[in-house]
């Protein structure tokens, strides 16, 4: 039996126990010429016959095989001097899924999704190879913090009971956690486990995170197998969508489950999102509903100290207080209609006023003309007056002219009826 402190192969030295399962002990190593630290499971003598060492050998190549984030390094597998099985894996510093559970009682839904599918896909590739790990459960979730990320690395352990799909491997054992266990595993019937298993499983942790309870937990193992074969998980209270998904995992037929666990996962994500969306709306329908009823309110108060007001004021006083009012804006009426008024005439004043220009109206008088005929020559002209031959009628308005020339006497000769011309008229201006 290996101890603490002691060497195996000169290679790896063990510092302390670190942990204690099913299949055998666990402790920190250090390397004899690398840096770092491991962890190193030792297979016991009690669990090495009969089926310790084929399923630590199974361990051993299967997680080998799987080089994926989600699914613990395996980076040795050797036997001590003593004839001692030991496996050498990555070290994992945080703490198992069980124990946050322990401690929160239940967890976020956006953790829970989280959770969630990184797990599915580390047991994607697992699937990929015709791998089935059999016991899925919080105890084998490892959460790592990592520097950078905002979550933690989800680590999947513990593959020491896995089984290829189809395989009649430990065929006379019920193998797994009993509240884990899908329904094909609680009946027995080997042939029938496969992928849809793990997604069974799955969908347990899911709902148990969520609630803080397991769906299926029982007083005995045999209760809790009856209620897994018969009864419905319970609802989650985070929006139907979440609850059709999580009965559909948890479905006692395996044909009725998702067809893949990352289909499982995809769908959980998308109904977790459309609660969140449908939970953000209520919330602001909400808040707007309390901004109505706090103006309800606010106008309700103004209007019972409005009330309040007019009762102990009384209505002599509000007569009173209307009448000063009125008075007011009147005499400011008539302010501003005296400031107007006053402006009206200083504005006039400013102004010159241009002196009106008298005009002394003149008579019309006609004009003067003679008329010549053909037979009579042109009548001679008075000294000092100028006449214009006019051969076109002019108009009877004329330019006004001195009293002297208004006061000739005009002479209108006859006329000759017998001319062949008509009379030509001459003005005299």
């Amino acid at each position: 039996m290996l101890s603490e402190g002691q060497i195996l192969d000169d290679t790896y030295r063990l510092l302390r126990r670190v942990g204690e399962g099913a299949m055998g002990v666990v402790y920190e190593a250090t390397h004899a010429r690398l840096a770092g630290r491991y962890a190193i499971k030792v297979l016991t003598q009690q669990l090495a016959e009969p089926e310790g060492l084929p399923r630590f050998d199974r361990e051993a190549r299967i997680t080998s095989l799987l080089q994926h984030p989600n699914v613990v390094q395996v980076i040795d597998h050797n036997t001590a001097a003593d004839g001692t099985q030991y496996l050498v894996m990555e070290y994992l510093v945080g703490e198992s899924l069980s124990q946050r559970l322990a401690r929160e009682g239940r967890l976020p839904l956006d953790a829970v999704v989280d959770i969630v599918e990184q797990i599915a896909a580390g047991l994607s590739a697992a699937h990929a190879h015709g791998i089935v790990h059999r016991d899925l459960k919080p105890d084998n979730v490892f959460l790592v913090p990592i520097e950078g990320r905002q979550t933690e690395l989800v680590k999947i352990l513990d593959f020491g009971i896995s089984k290829r799909q189809g395989s009649l491997e430990m065929s006379g054992l019920v193998c797994g956690t009993p509240q884990y266990m899908a329904p094909e595993q609680v009946e027995g019937r080997v042939l029938d486990i496969d992928a849809a298993t793990d997604q069974f499983a799955l969908g347990v942790i899911a709902h148990e995170l969520l609630t803080g309870r397991n769906p299926f937990r029982g007083d005995s193992v045999a209760a809790t197998f009856v209620r897994i074969s018969s009864k419905s998980p319970t609802l989650v209270g985070f929006g139907r969508d979440v609850d059709a998904v999580l009965a559909r995992a948890l479905a006692k037929s395996g044909r009725e489950r998702f067809r893949s666990i990352t289909e499982f996962s995809e769908a959980f994500r998308a109904a977790a999102l459309a609660w969140r969306r449908a939970n953000q709306r209520l919330a602001e329908q909400r808040r707007r509903s309390r901004r109505r009823i706090s103006r309800v309110v606010l106008g309700a108060a103004a209007t019972a100290i409005a009330i309040v007001v007019v009762v102990e004021r009384g209505p002599t006083r509000l007569l009173a207080a209307g009448r000063a009012r009125s008075a007011m804006v009147t005499a400011k009426f008539h302010s501003d209609r005296g400031q107007r008024e006053q402006a009206s005439p200083i504005r006039a004043e400013s102004q010159p006023v241009p002196p009106v220009e008298s005009r002394v109206m003149q008579p019309i008088v006609a004009p003067q003309g003679t008329v010549l005929t053909a037979s009579e020559p042109p009548l001679p002209r008075t000294d000092g007056d100028e006449s214009t031959i006019a051969r076109t009628r002019q108009p009877a308005r004329s330019r006004p002219r001195s009293h002297a020339t208004t006061s000739r006497q005009r002479s209108v000769p006859s006329v000759d009826e017998d001319a062949t011309m008509p009379p030509t008229v001459i003005s005299e201006w």
